[in-house]
């Protein structure tokens, strides 16, 4: 990015935002998967959108509003790194999150099962990950004033939001399972043997996304919660080649499921 730092962006960009709304909220959505739904529920919304703040370039739109009574700030995912986009500009949406004063943040993004247990179309939390996509959106100068130098990693995902995803998930019905999520660079998929690898290694899901970001949220001090539609089974013994129409045909299962999850967490985070 030219022009200003991403840390004087994020700020630069929270401030265009809240000067247009009263609501301050303290919860977070940065959406892969579902941001539309949860999009068009918004009342009292407003919207930042591409050069509405002069000098920055925003990758993905950012609202402000209230899901079923509660406000919340929402980020649509930016496009991933294999777009061309830096580490550090996939974790600015996170930034912003927090500059605006936001404290919790739920992530989602779409991903291949590699276990029996967790079924295309289904949601699953994640209470861990594997971090093979490279980036690294701490590297650099650090700022103390920006979170830990060498922030810990060890519980990156709240173990009560879990649960409180895992309750939504029974109230409504919803096919839920817990994992460890594995980010590759893509955008090509994990052959046969990568596949075989990510199993050995302990993962559960594999996607493109979602690290990076939860990496920069629990340095800057978000409770987080990933989220994830599962797109597609990738089981030993069983071929690799990917089916877009049976992907497409389960992310459209995946959508409303994800949708209800983030409206029951939304108000779990009021109570």
């Amino acid at each position: 990015m030219s022009g200003p730092s991403h840390k004087q962006a994020a700020r630069h960009i929270a401030k265009s935002l809240q000067d247009r709304t009263d609501l301050r909220p303290r919860l977070a959505m940065l959406l892969g998967s579902g941001h539309a739904s949860v999009a068009n529920q918004l009342k009292d919304r407003v919207a930042l959108h591409g050069d509405d703040v002069p000098g920055i370039k925003l990758h993905a739109p950012l609202l402000i509003g209230r899901l079923e009574g509660v406000p919340v700030a929402v980020a649509d995912a930016p496009f991933a790194a294999f777009e061309g986009l830096s580490a550090a500009e996939l974790a600015l949406p996170v930034r912003v999150l927090k500059a605006l004063g936001c404290e919790q943040l739920i992530l989602t993004a779409g991903a291949a099962s590699l276990c029996p247990q967790i079924k295309a179309g289904s949601i699953a939390v994640v209470e861990d990950h594997l971090n093979f996509s490279g980036l690294r959106p701490l590297a650099g100068p650090g700022d103390d004033q920006d979170g830990p130098r060498f922030p810990d990693m060890d519980e990156p995902y709240r173990r009560s939001w879990i649960e409180a995803a895992r309750n939504v998930a029974l109230r409504g019905g919803i096919p839920c399972a817990t994992g460890v999520f594995a980010a590759i660079a893509g955008p090509s998929m994990p052959t046969r043997a990568e596949y075989r690898f990510l199993r050995q290694a302990g993962a559960d899901l594999v996607g493109m996304s979602l690290v990076p970001e939860a990496i920069a949220a629990v340095h800057a001090g978000f409770d987080v919660l990933a989220l994830v539609g599962v797109t597609q089974q990738v089981l030993p013994g069983q071929s690799t080649r990917i089916s877009i129409e049976a992907m497409i045909d389960a992310a459209d299962l995946a959508a409303p499921r994800m949708a209800t999850m983030l409206v029951g967490l939304a108000a779990a985070a009021e109570a």
